[in-house]
């Protein structure tokens, strides 16, 4: 059986199947009947089942044909769909495109799509910026970042949103410390050991998300200035200086000194998220492509 079907006999078919006449399908379709006809007709053979059922009103569709047809739907849509990427990527020339990413994850959990963008927009200039996700949310809103893949609770107001990537927190800690011999610690045991935290107006959502979840606890936490980078902050851990709540993902920066230990189970509700952000109102001509291509590679 020969199967290759082209587009042009799906959407003939689709057009018979919404109309149930072949005569008001042909006129839909800007061809006289009997092209039409033939076209079902090799449909059909190809395919090996009858599609339509001919009656003196018109034409009913056939148990196969029922079956086929949001099929034939959902095909036609993603050719659609294709086409559309495919030429807009035709009409841009040349150009840059800002990706950001935030400071809190390790890359390793961020899709990397540098090699993919660049085989697919040769002549534009790929530029990635790593900052914190309030930095880079405001940048998006300004036009001076494309895209972000940033921290959730971030507060992203005005901006388009979807979530990635979902991980726990874990508790980097001195290796010399007593509690860095067991496996998963509590808040409790953390209680009067001094933590690194970072001030609100560095971002207010993912802040308050973390304090409501510290009074849901009854957790009251010892808290010194964060360092605005990891490295820094893990170096003055792997000094006995205190602990910090990070990534999970963070465990891949290997750092001698410091040890990473799970929370509890009863704390695994406690985690962190990351999402690619983006303005709808960001006129790049590239920014849909991109998109598309971010989602296929997930």
């Amino acid at each position: 059986m020969n199967t290759a079907i082209d587009l042009r006999q799906l959407r003939y078919f689709l057009a018979v199947s919404e109309e149930l006449n072949f005569g008001r399908a042909a006129k839909r379709l800007h061809i006289s009947q009997p092209p039409l006809s033939r076209q079902i007709h090799q449909l059909e053979e190809q395919l090996g089942v009858q599609l339509f059922l001919r009656t003196q009103r018109g034409v009913e569709l056939t148990n196969a044909a029922q079956a086929f047809l949001p099929e034939v739907r959902l095909t036609l849509a993603q050719a659609e769909k294709a086409i559309a990427v495919a030429r807009a990527a035709r009409e841009v020339e040349s150009g840059q495109f800002v990706i950001g990413y935030t400071t809190v994850f390790d890359h390793s959990v961020i899709p990397d799509v540098s090699a993919h963008f660049r085989l697919r927009f040769p002549d534009w200039r790929l530029i990635t910026t790593g900052k914190h996700s309030i930095t880079l949310v405001r940048e998006i809103k300004n036009g001076v970042v494309d895209a972000a893949f940033i921290g959730l609770h971030t507060e992203t107001q005005g901006l388009a949103l979807e979530v990635i990537h979902q991980e726990p927190f874990v508790v980097a800690l001195p290796a010399s410390h007593p509690l860095a011999s067991k496996r998963k610690l509590s808040f409790n045991e953390l209680a009067e050991e001094p933590m690194f935290w970072f001030e609100r107006r560095l971002n207010p959502g993912f802040y308050d998300y973390c304090q409501t979840f510290f009074r849901q606890i009854g957790f009251k936490p010892r808290v010194i200035p964060e360092p605005p980078d990891h490295h820094i902050m893990l170096g003055l851990i792997a000094e006995g200086a205190g602990f910090a709540l990070v990534a999970k993902s963070l465990q891949n920066v290997r750092r001698q000194g410091v040890v990473f230990r799970a929370l509890k189970d009863e704390f695994s509700r406690f985690s962190i998220g990351i999402a690619i952000a983006w303005s709808p109102a960001n006129p790049s001509p590239i920014l849909p492509a991109f998109l598309e291509m971010l989602r296929e590679g997930r």
